[in-house]
């Protein structure tokens, strides 16, 4: 068990390492646990290059700026996806290089059909045995749908976070001045002005400052009616 001088003295010893401080040690530090993991030995065929995924990743953290470990983990399973995705085309190449190879057309057809109908063969040949190129064309289908599901769920995360620290709306406080009444001549006492510009109101403003009875413009037609019997009158 440790004593506590012992334990004292790790814990200044630990204050003294501070890590990188340069940006180039922090960003050296940062492929530490990816060298590990990611692009570790067991994960990596032979002749793939280590460091093509890692610079995948930066590239994908430049444009994407992951604030989080979810945004992390979803831009991490974006750089494996493209960076299998990138197998696919060699890897279809030394499909049908095998398949020439050990699967020769007949000669009146190659003599036919040139080259074409090799590579033909080669295709029947693989769809009635292994089916390779119809899984690796499957393979790449789901590669593609994993970026993609992936780029929307990372797209989705940061509208979220960005959604959050919008600034509030202003409130009532910052709302302009009421509008002044349109008649003021009831609060100051004065009779309304004439204004050319404003026909309407000036003709409202007059009518009803004035002490005037109200007259009707429409002339009142006084009709007399007579009624008419349809019963002729008897004599006698």
């Amino acid at each position: 068990m440790a004593t506590k001088a012992q334990i004292d003295a790790n814990r200044r010893n630990a204050k003294k390492s501070t890590g990188p401080k340069t940006p180039e040690g922090k960003a050296s530090s940062r492929r530490n646990g990816l060298r590990h993991g990611l692009t570790a030995t067991t994960c990596m065929l032979a002749g793939e290059d280590p460091e093509a995924l890692l610079d995948l990743l930066e590239e994908l953290r430049d444009k994407y700026d992951p604030q989080d470990t979810d945004e992390e983990f979803l831009l991490e399973r974006m750089a494996k996806a493209r960076f299998r995705y990138g197998r696919i085309m060699p890897l279809e190449a030394a499909i049908f290089n095998l398949r020439l190879a050990i699967d020769k057309a007949p000669e009146p057809l190659t003599a036919a059909q040139g080259q074409a109908s090799q590579r033909a063969w080669a295709y029947m040949r693989d769809a009635n045995g292994g089916n390779a190129l119809t899984k690796l064309a499957r393979y790449e289908t789901s590669l593609l749908r994993e970026y993609d599901r992936c780029r929307q769920e990372l797209e989705k995360l940061q509208k979220i976070r960005a959604a959050k620290a919008a600034p509030t709306p202003p409130g009532d406080g910052l709302r302009g001045e009421p509008d002044s009444p349109i008649n003021s001549s009831r609060s100051t006492g004065c009779s309304p002005k004439y204004s050319p510009g404003k026909t309407s109101s000036n003709r409202a403003r007059i009518s009803t400052s004035s002490k005037r009875p109200f007259r009707p413009l429409v002339p009142v037609v006084h009709v007399k009616f007579r009624y008419f019997s349809l019963h002729p009158r008897s004599e006698g």
